[in-house]
């Protein structure tokens, strides 16, 4: 495996074209005092921006020079009924508690509309960001329910992650356990996430068995909670999102670089929402709905939390054509620095493993097909790095809403080198 110089540390560059002109500033990039219509200063420390729309600074990269900001549409197909599913509070007892839209920063004050709320990143993070990982499937082997078998003290990425394979997908939804890790050694992260990913083989595409894997996941694009207190500043799960072109060599998180177009006045990316689990609590944690589909008659790939699309992915930042996944990967990604030597302590999900029972549950996994209609879709291969110490399950579907549940997690600890 490729040490951290080259496996983990998070590139700044898009494949396309280049960022390094753009000015940065505390560790994001450069937002002009006058693009500023309100900042928000939270009783937990975390500064808001409300930045106008139109200035936010994916938009002033010249890749996006003519770029107009794209409005989602409500489509009766396939989008509203997804925000429909994932919004709001769900009736039932056994349905996940779905939180508000509402987040931790959101108690101090509100962005305008015509706005969208950038974190003010602290000045150590353009050097903390290194810790995120590739989500990247590529480092796992793309075959049937196989391990990976590292002897080196090299850090890495431990993932316990489910993949649907019944591709072409237009989309894919989840509910995500917010689960605040009762351990998380320094300079690591524990995340647990939603990703799609596609291949630029078209021969492939127009002739492949049901249930393989694709020969390459070039394109991808991830929502999720991520937990580090080297990163963020606290230990609560943040939401962030991902995405790389080059089957996770470069990738961007957040707005660290251009390409994620912010739409929504309501939700920043980087804070946490308010009522975040904790993994001390096995009951009652709050779930954050997320996902990642293509509306009807659009082309780009939006990303909806909580029932509101927060912005957009466009085609433009994909050098290959990126209409379609054929890998959705769910499930946890814990940062394993190797600290002195072993396995990390570092708990993914709320420390549980699947076999023990009690286990963090991503709820209701569902995708969206080619053709606009929703897709019950149970995973049916694995990919887990750390088996007696992190491990994924499929657990059946759910009762209450359509949909898979899989179970995830595990303690970390040193008895994973064993």
């Amino acid at each position: 495996m490729a040490g951290a110089a080259n496996f983990f540390v998070l590139s700044l560059l898009l494949v396309a074209t280049t960022v390094s002109s753009l000015q940065q500033v505390q560790g994001g990039l450069h937002v002009d005092a006058e693009d500023i219509s309100k900042t928000i200063k939270s009783k937990n420390g975390v500064v808001i921006d409300c930045v106008y729309i139109d200035k936010q600074p994916t938009l002033k990269h010249p890749l996006f020079k003519d770029h107009k900001v794209q409005v989602y549409k409500d489509s009766a197909a396939t989008a509203r009924p997804i925000g429909r599913r994932l919004g709001g509070f769900v009736d039932g007892t056994r349905a996940p508690p779905v939180m508000q839209v509402e987040q931790e920063w959101r108690r101090s004050g509100s962005c305008p509309v015509g706005t969208v709320p950038i974190l003010r990143l602290p000045k150590t993070a353009a050097t903390n960001l290194t810790v995120i990982p590739s989500l990247s499937p590529s480092g796992l082997p793309h075959r049937d329910n196989a391990m990976l078998d590292d002897s080196t003290n090299s850090p890495r990425n431990e993932f316990a992650v489910a993949y649907g394979l019944d591709g072409p997908y237009h989309g894919a939804s989840a509910f995500l356990p917010s689960w605040r890790p009762t351990k998380i050694e320094p300079q690591e992260l524990s995340a647990t996430s939603l990703l799609i990913a596609a291949t630029v083989d078209r021969d492939w595409i127009s002739d492949h068995p049901r249930g393989t894997f694709p020969p390459d996941t070039t394109n991808q694009i991830a929502v999720g909670l991520a937990a580090s207190e080297y990163t963020f500043g606290n230990g609560d799960p943040n939401l962030y999102v991902y995405y790389t072109t080059d089957d996770g060599k470069s990738f961007c998180v957040n707005l660290d670089c251009p390409g994620f177009v912010q739409t929504s006045n309501e939700i920043a990316l980087g804070t946490s929402f308010i009522n975040g689990g904790s993994s001390k609590t096995y009951d009652g944690v709050p779930y954050v709905s997320v996902s990642i589909h293509i509306v009807p008659g659009q082309q780009q790939w939006w990303v909806t939390v909580n029932d509101t699309a927060i912005g957009y992915f466009p085609q433009l930042l994909f050098p290959t054509s990126f209409p379609e996944s054929f890998l959705n990967q769910v499930g946890g990604i814990v940062h394993d620095t190797r600290p002195n030597g072993v396995h990390t302590d570092t708990v993914m999900g709320n420390g549980r493993l699947p076999d023990d029972g009690g286990a963090a549950v991503v709820k209701a996994y569902l995708t969206v097909a080619a053709d606009g209609t929703y897709k019950k879709d149970m995973p049916v291969k694995f990919g887990v790095t750390a088996p007696k110490c992190y491990n994924a399950a499929v657990l059946g579907e759910n009762l209450d809403l359509p949909g898979y549940d899989i179970a995830y997690g595990g303690p970390g600890g040193s008895g994973c080198d064993m």
